[in-house]
This record gives C-alpha cells, structure tokens and sequence, in this order.
C-alpha cells in the first residue's frame, strides 16, 4: 500500500465516523493516581477503577508488528488465548524516543495474546502487508473491526463495510455490516457474508451472549447523539432471520425504525450511546457501558434487568485523563472475560488520538489503546 501523507491515510478517519524506552510517557499506577488523583477521588462510591498497568504497559509497542490502532474488540479463544481486533493500524518501527517513521494505514488487523506474547496478524506479505480483511480499493472502500465471539471452533467477527463518497475527509459513508468466520488454527477467512445493510443503523458494534440468544446490537452513523437498537438470533446462529426489539418488549422480523430505540428510564427517550459500547450481564443484572458522545472523555455505565433496557441508572465510572489539549479519547469498551487477578474487577480499554496530524509520528503512544480495571462494588 502505498503511503500518502493525507488526512485519508491517518487515523482521523476513525475519529471523523465517531465525532521500554526511557522517553516513554510514564503509565504506571503511581503516575497515574498521583497525576490525576481527581479522576479517582471523584468517582461515585458504586465502582472502583484503577490504571491496568501490565495491559498499559502490553500495548506499549516498538516494533516487529502492529504498534498503534484503535477499535480494540476482544475475544477469547477456547485455549485461552485471546484476539484483539483493530481499526487502522500502524504495522511499524518505533524508535527508542517512541516516534515513528512515515507509514500507511492498514485498515484493519488482530493480534493473538497468549500471556504475554503478542503476535500480529494481517493480510498480505511482511513486505506488503494489508488487511485482514481486504478489498480491492482500500484507499475508498474498507472494512473497520466490530464485535465477535467463537462458536464451534469458528471466530466470527461483524465487519463494518464503508466507502469514499469524495476527496473531502467528511467523504465517507457506512453501506453494511458483514459477518466473517475465521479458522482458528490458522485465522484464514473461511467466509464472509452481508448480514445488514441499512443507510445510517450500524449493527454489530456489541454482541451479548446468553443460552438461549444472542443479541447484537447498533448505533448510528450520526456526529452527534446517537441512538442504540437490539436484535437477537438463536445462540449462536447469525445467519438466522434477525428479530428486532420494537421498544414495547415485543420482537419483530420487521426492523421498527426509532420506534425500536432502546430507552432510558421511563418515557421515550432513547439511551445514547457512542460509536461503540459494551452490554453485558454481571452481578444480577445487564449493564451497558459507552463512553459519552462525540468524543467527551467521561465513561458512564447504565444497568437493566433486560438486555434491551430500560437502561436506568446512569453512573459515571471513569474520566479519561488524556483528554485534552490535541488529544482526544473515544470507543471504551469492557472486556469481561478479562479479570484483574485475585479480583472481581474486569478490563476496560479505550483509545487515544490526536488531531494533530505530525503527533502521529513523533509520538507512537497518542493513537493507541489505554487499559482501565473496573469494579462494580453494588
């Protein structure tokens, strides 16, 4: 892939949808608490959250693969390794003062964890390296990660398709949403199939697993609030007809428009979410996590006795502390398969950027993952 140094190739494109090296910044615990002790003291006394210093310190990258990118979906393996699922990404040197040379984009990779030994994966050649999953014309039409989970040894991963609509970084538009299955010996595709496609309505930014179904859930493709929707399938089995919830606690096979929108508390309003956000079930209860909107560095948390809502009780449960300046923090999403050891606290994680373009390059850590601990003490 060639490297054109425009606002296309960089990772404002992600930020335009959502609207040990001794240099290194210092993120451990003692930096953090001491440095931005108001995050922690401000908190409601419901959560705890605390910096995940070894996942901090995991993501600090220097090279022989991927070393920044954002989305960061999660899903954990039936042996115990764990895929991490990127947007655009750097696949780069860092240098010691942790910049980086002038590099492309790839629009979407994964790395597989297992302990902590990270190894990345793409599409391509070491030499050419592309996306994991590709296209022709990856300068205007691309696929950027969503959720996924592993059935009957079989990753499958919802896919985000957009295409170029312009010369303009505005120029891009969502058209559908499209399932992949992956090996998992090997993570070669095995298929890929469109499963939603509708102007505005991205499905697949979160999926919640039960017994009995699995529910998958939307926001809009909207720069400002952005509204949520849940469909459901049998366990497992994405490719059966979708029914949608009609926001009345009935399901439909017909998708109900704003009628569906799932709501917070009483009355109609719909819960707002961000570009992404996580659902799921925890201590007697579903939750919701999102980020606010339009790149707002404050992580609020909702809980329902349903996975569709009402979404009530809204709690602010951490205060990104990078925000600010040129920087900006977006796409929290919680891992729960991924707890802090001898705790109930699961991980969280969500991505820095910047809208200073040159920063991309004199520092790798301003477009990259930062992990949090949290604890739900209710």
């Amino acid at each position: 892939m060639r490297f054109q140094l425009t606002l296309s190739s960089i990772a404002i494109l992600p930020l335009l949808w959502m609207m040990g090296a001794c240099s290194a910044p210092d993120t451990t615990e003692e930096w953090l608490t001491t440095e931005h002790a108001g995050v922690y003291a401000s908190l409601p006394a419901g959560v705890n959250a605390v910096p995940a210093t070894p996942f901090n310190k995991l993501f600090t990258r220097y090279g022989d693969g991927w070393t920044g990118g954002d989305a960061v979906y999660s899903v954990p393996l039936p042996d115990g390794r764990i895929i991490w699922a990127f947007g655009d990404s750097f696949l780069d040197t860092v240098y010691p003062d942790r910049s980086r040379p002038p590099s492309p984009l790839i629009r979407n990779t994964m790395m597989l964890q297992q302990g902590k030994n990270m190894t990345t994966l793409h599409g391509g050649t070491p030499d050419a390296p592309a996306a994991m999953v590709d296209t022709d014309d990856p300068d205007n039409e691309w696929y950027w990660p969503l959720d996924g989970t592993v059935q009957d040894d079989i990753l499958y991963m919802f896919y985000a398709y957009f295409i170029r609509t312009g010369g303009g970084a505005w120029d891009f538009q969502y058209v559908r949403t499209e399932l992949v299955a992956f090996q998992l010996y090997d993570f070669s595709i095995l298929w890929q199939e469109p499963v939603w496609e509708a102007p505005g309505i991205i499905f697949g930014v979160a999926i919640m697993e039960t017994d009995e179904y699995t529910y998958i859930y939307s926001t809009d493709d909207e720069p400002w609030t952005k509204h949520a929707h849940c469909a459901r399938v049998p366990a497992g089995d994405f490719l059966a007809p979708w029914e949608f919830y009609d926001g009345a606690g009935g399901w439909s096979s017909t998708f109900p428009g704003e009628a569906g929108w799932m709501t917070k508390g009483s009355g109609d309003f719909g819960v707002d979410v961000a570009a992404s956000y996580s659902v799921f079930y925890h201590e007697g209860r579903y939750r919701l996590l999102t980020q606010e909107g339009f790149l707002g560095p404050d992580i609020h948390s909702y809980e329902s006795l349903e996975p569709y809502g009402p979404w009530k009780g809204k709690q602010l449960v951490y205060t990104t502390p990078e925000a600010g300046g040129t920087l900006f923090t977006y796409n929290a999403l919680l891992h729960p398969h991924i707890t802090r050891p001898g705790s109930s606290a699961m991980l969280v994680s969500y991505c820095v950027n910047t809208n200073n373009f040159f920063e991309l390059f004199s520092d790798a850590d301003v477009y990259r993952p930062y992990f949090f601990w949290l604890d739900y003490l209710d």
